[in-house]
């Protein structure tokens, strides 16, 4: 049991990240804590199973680490800064490979339960937060982080997402619930994208479900799109009205203006000057782009070095976008972090990956809710990395736990059952 214990360890500290940040401990806990204990699990698996562990997908990370490794070198960035790029972008596949060639069943159940305890510990949270500091993107984001705002954003839309897939194939009011629940961590966390993401991903959700399920389901087609649109409207009013850069008034209950809105969106994601430091995402996904494309060849394919952009105490540099390249807001997304690091050929190494993991699991797919799950986050992912942050990409509460979705589905494919994938049942 011991090792049950280590996977315990593991996701305390990724869960209770803000929990650490919050009183004052050295970040090294969490930034040095998860990988090793992932490398110890990784570790007892090769010696205890050798020869019979089993790495899917094992040649893609082995490239996509050859390219960062060489990105690195001739970029001249220091080892400790490559390490730790490789722990952002490769961990979740570590710690895949545990659980995939894991075979005490009831160790993966318990370490299952045991997330999603972790997961329903932040409704609590969030709802402390409001009382004791109220509605803003600053202070606790659930026990998750004190300081990444975008986390408010894209952790309650990943669980939101997996909640709706489960109510459809369910129908358990308990689930429009739990959704009701995670989309007030968006609206407390003082998130004007929750406005707009959460009736996106509930519509395509339902159009995926209905595509995929075919007959099965096509005489409730009308019902779910009926549902879909109007717990997304509901989200997208009560936003609108407790956002005050959203309403009018300024309010926390402000009135709501549609025409306002469309006009502070406009605003909001266009540069108003030419001041690049001012530049905003839309503007600055452009400006990424161009910079790479105008750049040398080596630069171009390989990026200015994997590992440039840590930021860490343990390094030299500051290596923040706003201090390597001028610009501050416009370069938050997950995107623009690989473009910049590993230019054209390791980005789209990287995001070929996820596109190939959506088309197994699509031609796959079983009538599941896990299944649909794991195409929806896909897209949760490209959306979050390409247009909006860096959240998805990075940080193990939401792509450790698509990994561990992924593993649930191969695990259910490999024994032919589904036992596995019922685990997500909330």
């Amino acid at each position: 049991m011991f090792r049950l214990y280590i996977h315990y360890l593991y996701w305390i500290l990724i869960f209770g990240t803000g929990i650490v940040q919050l009183i004052g401990l050295d970040s090294g806990i969490y930034k040095l804590g998860i990988p090793f204990l992932a490398v110890l699990l990784l570790v007892y698996s090769f010696i205890t199973k050798g020869n019979e562990l089993k790495y899917p997908f094992v040649w893609w990370y082995v490239g996509f680490m050859g390219i960062s490794l060489i990105s690195s070198l001739i970029n001249g960035i220091d080892y400790f800064s490559l390490l730790y790029f490789l722990v952002y972008t490769s961990l979740s596949y570590f710690y895949f490979l545990i659980l995939y060639n894991e075979t005490n069943f009831l160790i993966i159940k318990k370490v299952i339960t045991f997330i999603k305890i972790l997961v329903l510990i932040q409704i609590p949270a969030i709802l402390i937060k409001y009382v004791l500091i109220g509605q803003t993107e600053h202070g606790g984001i659930g026990t998750l982080s004190i300081n990444a705002g975008s986390v408010s954003t894209i952790f309650p839309l990943f669980v939101i997402t997996i909640l709706f897939c489960l109510y459809l194939f369910k129908n358990k009011s308990k689930y429009l619930i739990y959704i009701f629940l995670f989309s007030l961590m968006g609206i407390v966390g003082n998130k004007r994208a929750i406005l707009f993401f959460v009736p996106i991903i509930l519509l395509l959700i339902t159009i995926l479900f209905v595509k995929l399920e075919k007959a099965r389901q096509i005489s409730n087609f009308w019902s779910k799109i009926s549902l879909a649109c109007t717990i997304g409207i509901a989200v997208f009013y009560i936003t609108a009205r407790t956002n005050k850069t959203l309403n009018p008034e300024h309010s926390n209950w402000g009135s709501f203006d549609l025409n306002y809105i469309i006009t502070y969106v406009d605003n909001y994601t266009s540069s108003k000057s030419n001041d690049k430091y001012q530049m905003r995402r839309k503007d600055g996904l452009v400006y990424f782009i161009n910079y790479t494309l105008e750049s040398q060849p080596q630069q171009m394919l390989l990026g200015d070095g994997a590992g440039k952009l840590i930021e860490s105490k343990y390094n030299m540099r500051i290596g923040s976008i706003k201090n390597e390249y001028g610009v501050r807001y416009g370069g938050r997304m997950g995107f623009v972090w690989l473009l910049l690091q590993i230019g054209l050929l390791g980005t789209i190494v990287y995001l070929l990956f996820y596109i190939r993991l959506f088309t197994m699991v699509l031609n796959k797919y079983r009538s599941n809710p896990i299944y649909l799950a794991f195409l929806a986050l896909t897209i949760v992912f490209f959306m979050d990395t390409i247009i909006y942050s860096n959240v998805f990409l990075r940080y193990e509460y939401l792509k450790g736990l698509y990994f561990i979705i992924l593993a649930l589905i191969l695990l259910d494919q490999k024994y032919k059952t589904n036992y596995f994938s019922k685990m997500i049942n909330f």
